[in-house]
């Protein structure tokens, strides 16, 4: 006896988008990985740009894509300060927070 295949129903998905596959660290986050995961972490998120790109779902560049492909981290110094920053718990309980830079 042959046994076929029950065929799933077909559902449409929808484009699939840069931000539905892109990794977000905090700023805390990427502080703790070392600089082979940072190295993997940026190949990786390049070559899922360049897949979407040429998928033809990618139109605009993301701010991201173009930071890792200039060499730079994603977090810029604007962004790093606010993730640093103390909140206000934190003072009153006497915490100092240090700024790390890469």
């Amino acid at each position: 006896m042959v046994r076929r295949r029950q065929r799933l129903p077909e559902v449409d998905m929808g484009l699939v988008s840069f931000e539905d596959v892109a990794v977000d660290f905090t700023w805390q986050e990427w502080q703790e990985l070392d600089a082979a995961q940072r190295t993997l972490y940026r190949d990786v998120m390049l070559e899922n740009y360049r897949s979407l790109v040429w998928l033809g779902h990618c139109l605009a560049k993301p701010e991201l894509i173009s930071k890792l492909e200039e060499g730079f981290e994603p977090w810029g110094v604007a962004e790093a300060t606010e993730q640093c920053l103390p909140c206000a718990e934190d003072q009153t309980q006497g915490f100092r927070h240090s700024r790390k830079t890469l």
